[in-house]
C-alpha cells in the first residue's frame, strides 16, 4: 500500500517523455493558487508563480536579489555611498543558487508562451549579475556567474521578438531581434571575447529566429533592409544609417 507521501501514483499519470524538450504544466493548488510543474526523468519540480520560485522570503523580501539591494541602499543611506558594502563568498553562492531557481522557471514560462513573465525572471537574474559585479569581495563569485549573461539576454530576446510575433507585428519582431543583436554584441565586447560572437550558439539563436520570422511573413531583404534604416535614422544612429544606405545601394546595382 502506497503512503500519502509516496509520489509513484501522481508521476504514473504524467509520464516522463524522453523525446519532449520540456514537459510543463500549471496546476491549481488548495490555496486556489496556480503554479508550475516541470517533469523530469526522477520525478518533477513545482515552482511558485509568484515571487521565488521556491516559495520562500529570505529574510523578509521576495528574494533574495530585493534583500541585497535593500541592504546596499541602506548603506548609501548611512555613508553617503556604495563603497565599503560587500558580498562575501556565501551571499554570492546563495544568489547564484536563486538565480537557478529563476532559470528553471524562465525556461518553464517560455515553454508555455508566458513571455511577459519569463522576461521578468531574465530582468531578475540579469539584475543579479549586475549586483555581483557591483559588490562581490572575489572576483571569481561573478566572473563564475557573469558567462551566462548572453544566454539570459538571449532568451529575454526571444520573448520580446514572440510577443511581437504573437501580436502579428512583424516589423516590431524584426526590430526586436535587430536590437538584441546590438545587445548582444555589446555583451560580448564588455567582456573582451568579441572575437567569439561570429561562432556563438545565442548570435545563431537569434539569427535563425529572425529568418524564421522573415519566411514565414515574406519579408524581403530590401524590405527588412528599409525597416531597419528607419529605425536606425529614428535613435540617430548615423555610422548604423550609413551602411544600410550602402546595402540598400548594393541591392540597386544588381
Amino acid at each position: 500500500m502506497m503512503t500519502p507521501d509516496d509520489l509513484s501514483e501522481l508521476l504514473s499519470r504524467w509520464p516522463y517523455d524522453e523525446e519532449a524538450e520540456l514537459q510543463v504544466r500549471r496546476v491549481r493548488g488548495r490555496d486556489g493558487l496556480s503554479r508550475l510543474q516541470v517533469r523530469i526523468d526522477l520525478g518533477l519540480m513545482q515552482l511558485e508563480l509568484a515571487g521565488r520560485p521556491d516559495g520562500r522570503r529570505p529574510y523578509g523580501f521576495a528574494s533574495l536579489l530585493d534583500y541585497h539591494r535593500h541592504q546596499a541602499e541602506e548603506h548609501r543611506r548611512r555613508h553617503g555611498w556604495y563603497e565599503g558594502y560587500e558580498l562575501d563568498p556565501a551571499a554570492c553562492a546563495a544568489l547564484r543558487q536563486e538565480s537557478l531557481q529563476y532559470y528553471h522557471r524562465r525556461v518553464a514560462l517560455m515553454t508555455l508562451n508566458e513571455y511577459e513573465a519569463a522576461i521578468a525572471d531574465a530582468d531578475h537574474n540579469l539584475e543579479i549579475l549586475d549586483l555581483l559585479r557591483a559588490f562581490a569581495t572575489d572576483e571569481d563569485d561573478w566572473q563564475v556567474s557573469e558567462q551566462y549573461r548572453a544566454f539570459i539576454t538571449c532568451h529575454r530576446v526571444q520573448c520580446l521578438v514572440m510577443q511581437r510575433l504573437a501580436r502579428e507585428d512583424v516589423k516590431g519582431a524584426l526590430l526586436e531581434v535587430d536590437q538584441g543583436l546590438r545587445q548582444l554584441r555589446a555583451v560580448f565586447a564588455e567582456q573582451g571575447q568579441l572575437e567569439m560572437l561570429e561562432d556563438s550558439a545565442e548570435l545563431a539563436e537569434l539569427e535563425d529566429l529572425r529568418q524564421k520570422a522573415e519566411a514565414r511573413y515574406h519579408v524581403s531583404h530590401r524590405q527588412r533592409l528599409h525597416i531597419l534604416l528607419d529605425a536606425a535614422l529614428r535613435r540617430e544612429d548615423p555610422d548604423t544609417a550609413a551602411t544600410l544606405r550602402a546595402q540598400l545601394r548594393e541591392l540597386e546595382t544588381e
